[in-house]
């Protein structure tokens, strides 16, 4: 893929990646929460409450008006006939309520109470909120540059695997061509000495060549699925490719089969079938 795209999947998939961007987050809400504790605030409490006030009670009577206390003059001697007139209620009987008449006052609402407050509180010079504050956004900044750090690391290395990989394919087409030489020179070789014409010296020196022209092969399709590996953890997307997920992570069987050099399917392959498997696996991942 184009290494423009690989950086964006590498910035949105690599783990490491991910862990500094959540640290970052838990940052900057540190900033803003340290910020907030530097300003005004107002707290309104409203209370409301409702009463009953059930029990025994006195049932009074009619009010009678008798003579109170007598009005004196100005030396203090009561003044004949001239009293204070004073009510009197007598009482005729006791009320008797109960949790009923409780409930009852308190649904009619007859005995409310209602309360209101207001705090408000302006910080003066906090000298310990400012200091976090001021601590939060060292922290944020901290994490800022480890974010940058880790990008850099993270374009340096999709950069060198897409680099191996490169490399690999090319050590790969000339590998198999060298391997097809080599394998036309042995063939060449034998009818030379079916016909006469050649000794069994020249084929085992033939095929000994051919089998490091294969040997070559495998090591150079080896190297290309290694750095092909180191090109999908580059970019973050090495559970993808090999179909690994965390619901999975609990089943018994494996997804995809691993591709080893050399073999495939768990059978050993020659190296046509290995190049046609990097070529349907590589389609698959740009996919």
């Amino acid at each position: 893929m184009p290494f423009e795209d690989a950086i964006k999947e590498a910035f949105q998939k690599r783990p490491d990646l991910q862990a500094q961007y959540y640290n970052l987050k838990n940052a900057d809400v540190d900033v803003r929460a340290t910020k907030n504790a530097l300003l005004p605030t107002a707290t309104l409490g409203i209370q409301y409450q409702s009463g009953g006030l059930a029990g025994n009670s006195s049932i009074s009577g009619n009010p009678t008006t008798i003579a109170g206390v007598p009005i004196v003059d100005t030396n203090g001697v009561p003044v004949p006939g001239l009293f204070v007139p004073s009510a009197f209620a007598p009482v005729t009987g006791k009320s008797q309520q109960g949790f009923g008449t409780a409930q009852a006052q308190l649904f009619r609402n007859d005995f409310p109470i209602y309360a209101g407050q207001l705090t408000f509180s302006l910080p003066l010079r906090n000298r310990s909120n400012q200091a976090d504050n001021i601590h939060a956004q060292l922290v944020m900044h901290q994490f800022e540059a480890q974010v940058q750090q880790v990008k850099n690391t993270a374009l340096l290395d999709v950069r060198n695997t897409t680099i191996a990989v490169e490399q690999g394919r090319a050590q790969v087409q000339a590998a198999t061509k060298a391997r097809e030489l080599q394998q036309q020179t042995f063939d060449a070789e034998q009818k030379k000495y079916q016909l006469g014409a050649s000794t069994v010296y020249n084929v085992i020196l033939t095929q000994r060549d051919l089998i490091t022209a294969q040997g070559n092969e495998l090591r150079a399709l080896a190297n290309l699925a290694e750095a092909k590996a180191n090109y999908e953890r580059a970019l973050g997307r090495t559970l993808d490719v090999n179909s690994v997920t965390i619901a999975g992570n609990t089943k018994t069987t494996i997804e995809k089969d691993t591709l080893i050099p050399g073999t495939l399917n768990g059978q050993v392959v020659g190296t046509e079938e290995l190049i046609k498997a990097l070529d349907d696996a590589s389609t698959k991942g740009h996919r």
